[in-house]
């Protein structure tokens, strides 16, 4: 009898050691409940165009619009888990309070050297007053920034669909594979060019448009991005401007810039921080149940799993009620979050205003409403978070789920997908491939990658 309740001792207090581990905020679940409790609903309603009022306020407006048209459907639901990033990321934050600070263009700068960092880890702005701090609301997207990039290296495959007012039109498969400098979990690494990141930007089909590649080079100076792309019709390289990151992507209704919600350059905008708010977040309903546990392949790569389930749309749904375009398989969690508002300061960027809502304790993005140049409402875009766990590490990361964008003028939608299996395809992401090196990044492999 004693050995049996030893065992059972034993096995309670393993479960808790593990928990403990993974779960950086203990009081997750009692904050779910409160946020819950002050929004007025519940895990397992049903929200439709004819009850709106319910969530009103909960949402950007564009959002709201949907579903009073009936364009999307909700069910509220709530996380099975704690979002929060491990205890080393959440540790290190405090350690960087005072060690940066903004130059006069806004860029982030080591404050007793007064020159670019070469290397952050942690957020670089922990005690920021983005209320009062004139600089607070762009100091916020530093720590956006680092917070959802430390992962050393990133491949995320991904397919894009066009949907148009009678459903799917066409699609592409492609990569986007970074190399970081900042917040790497392996720590610092040779930089003599100074970059912040490099990326490539990969598509694999459809036949047409299949080897066209492109090469960005993120400086740390703040400055314009170098940019190249490899045309595989003439065969040749080309220097592109750093401006055109605005530019419709392969003709799709997003741009570079959109990628992750924000992959620009944080000094190019002029941030104003407009609210802090309670809202109502959209995930995948898969990824609100599970944190995506990645498997470690033989080489040393983390590699999402291959169960993931992958957003599915209501094109795809026989009969669907929700607009074609619209997510189905996904549900609402409530979430605190940042709102901030961001102006281009490049007069021929093709965005005239851009608001983020923000998640308040991931940093991750989750709404962005786009304005054009004459200050009218153009489109919004929908991202959806999850949650990874690999190596010792955990938190929402770089990759979502997937996203769409609906373009109120033209009424057509640009969706992504980023996990799961799609079009025959594993789309899948991995961190710390080792083959993702800094000569990776060159323009002799950029002129190789379709050979």
């Amino acid at each position: 009898m004693f050995k049996r309740l030893l065992i059972v001792f034993l096995g309670l207090m393993i479960a808790f050691l593990v928990q403990s581990a993974t779960a950086a905020d203990p009081k997750w679940q009692e904050k779910q409940t409160a946020l819950f409790e002050q929004i007025g609903l519940k895990p397992g309603d049903i929200i439709d165009k004819a009850d709106w009022e319910k969530v009103d306020g909960l949402l950007p407006t564009s959002i709201m619009n949907w579903l009073k048209r009936g364009d999307i459907g909700m069910k509220i639901a709530e996380l099975k888990y704690d979002v929060s990033h491990d205890d080393e990321w959440i540790n290190a934050g405090p350690k960087n309070a005072g060690k940066f600070k903004l130059d006069e263009k806004k860029n982030i700068l080591e404050a007793a050297a007064g020159k670019p960092p070469l290397w952050v880890f942690g957020i670089p702005f922990p005690n920021v007053d983005i209320k009062n701090d004139p600089d607070g609301a762009a100091k916020f997207m530093y720590n956006q920034l680092v917070s959802v990039r430390r992962v050393g290296s990133c491949k995320q495959m991904f397919t894009v669909d066009w949907i148009g007012p009678s459903g799917f039109e066409r699609n592409i498969v492609g990569s986007w594979t970074r190399y970081y400098y900042w917040a790497r979990p392996d720590g610092p690494r040779p930089n003599p060019s100074k970059h912040r990141y490099m990326d490539k930007l990969y598509v694999y089909e459809p036949y047409d448009v299949a080897g066209i590649s492109q090469l960005t080079w993120r400086k740390l100076d703040g400055t314009a991005d170098d940019m190249y792309a490899y045309i595989p019709t003439i065969r040749r390289v080309k220097r592109m401007s750093g401006a055109n990151r605005s530019d419709p992507y392969m003709g799709t209704d997003y741009c570079i810039d959109d990628g992750d919600g924000w992959s620009g350059l944080t000094n190019s905008m002029k941030w104003r921080f407009v609210k802090e708010s309670k809202g109502l977040q959209c995930n995948i309903e898969w990824a609100a149940e599970h944190t995506n546990k990645m498997r470690r392949l033989p080489n040393g790569t983390w590699r999402t799993p291959a169960d993931e389930i992958a957003v599915i749309w209501g094109w795809e749904v026989e009969g669907t009620k929700v607009a074609l375009w619209a997510p189905v398989n996904v549900v609402w969690v409530p979430r605190n979050f940042v709102v901030v508002e961001a102006i281009p300061l490049d007069p021929y960027y093709n965005y005239g205003k851009l608001v983020y809502w923000i998640d308040r304790d991931t940093y991750w993005i989750t709404y962005k409403i786009i304005w054009d140049r004459a200050m009218e409402y153009w489109k919004t875009i929908m991202f959806f978070p999850r949650c990874f766990e690999w190596a010792d590490k955990k938190g929402v990361q770089c990759g979502a789920s997937g996203y769409v964008c609906f373009d109120e003028k033209t009424k057509h939608a640009t969706q992504g997908v980023t996990g799961g299996r799609r079009h025959g395809r594993d789309i899948y992401v991995e961190f710390a491939n080792p083959k993702i090196n800094r000569r990776y990044f060159t323009v002799e492999r950029l002129r190789t990658a379709s050979k």
